[in-house]
């Protein structure tokens, strides 16, 4: 590939237990098709030349859904977010240009989000930009910090945090735009040194922070994009979600609204396979 490729980098090795398959927690459909195939497209759609997918738990799978679409680069062990980003170094020998790193179970991102993460990055002296959201409430997501002057030092997970660190309101979303050979440089630095002992990718911001490089956030407003696939009720979700965006007139909408709420309401139904 040429320097300046845009470049993706699409994490789809997990198993998924909660979704309670032997099928791939990537492989399950919304809205008629594979949510990996869902990551794919958005980030084509959003101009990214040159895919990698990082496979693991049923791979061949996920090979054979993606065929000659991508290329792949294999995790045997789950040993955290970063070391599967590791896996895709080779694939990255001598990049230039931006790297976009997303989960192949958020099919909800938007190609317009991935766009402004690209164009944030492009901007002279920034080495990467991180997908943020501002949340009274926040999830069990890594919390941004920043130093006094408003710049990010570094992402904090909600295990290591500390008590100051988790009353933080804004948080990582988990998609990521890196220049390539900033990348490359910070991802053998990283360490398990945590409380899970794992890898994680989120630790290349504090890497590069500490080296004087400059990390920028792209906060979103669309809390839908954010969602993470983990289980069949989230799934179900996510159907209502894109029901709701699809409604071609107000009683369409009304209709999935009232759909959407007993969702809420009712328990998820019993989950089928191993």
């Amino acid at each position: 590939m040429a320097d300046g490729t845009t470049r993706a980098i699409i994490l789809a090795g997990g198993k998924g237990k909660r979704m309670r398959s032997d099928l791939p927690k990537v492989l399950h459909p919304l809205d008629g098709k594979s949510m990996i195939q869902h990551a794919v497209d958005h980030v084509r759609e959003a101009g990214v030349q040159d895919v990698i997918v990082v496979v693991g738990y049923g791979r061949d799978l996920v090979m054979a859904e993606l065929a000659d679409q991508v290329r792949f680069a294999v995790q045997e062990e789950q040993l955290g977010t970063g070391h599967a980003v590791q896996q895709a170094l080779p694939l990255l020998a001598g990049a230039r240009g931006p790297v976009v790193i997303c989960y192949g179970d958020m099919p909800l991102l938007s190609p317009a989000t991935v766009r402004r993460l690209v164009a944030t990055q492009a901007q002279p002296g920034v080495a990467g930009a991180i997908l943020t959201v501002v949340l009274d409430n926040p999830p069990d997501f890594g919390r941004v910090v920043r130093d006094a002057a408003g710049q990010v030092r570094k992402v904090v997970e909600v295990k290591d945090c500390s008590p100051a660190e988790l009353a933080l309101k804004e948080v990582n979303v988990g998609v990521y735009c890196f220049d390539a050979e900033a990348l490359c440089w910070a991802l053998p630095r990283l360490t398990n040194d945590n409380a899970q002992h794992e890898y994680y990718l989120t630790d290349v911001v504090e890497i590069l922070a500490r080296a004087g490089r400059r990390v920028e956030t792209v906060q979103t407003d669309s809390l839908e994009e954010t969602l993470g696939i983990n289980d069949r009720a989230h799934l179900e979700f996510a159907e209502r979600l894109r029901d709701i965006a699809y409604a071609e007139s107000l009683y369409e909408l009304v209709d999935a609204l009232v759909d959407l709420e007993r969702g809420r309401q009712e328990p998820p139904p019993a989950a089928s396979g191993g």
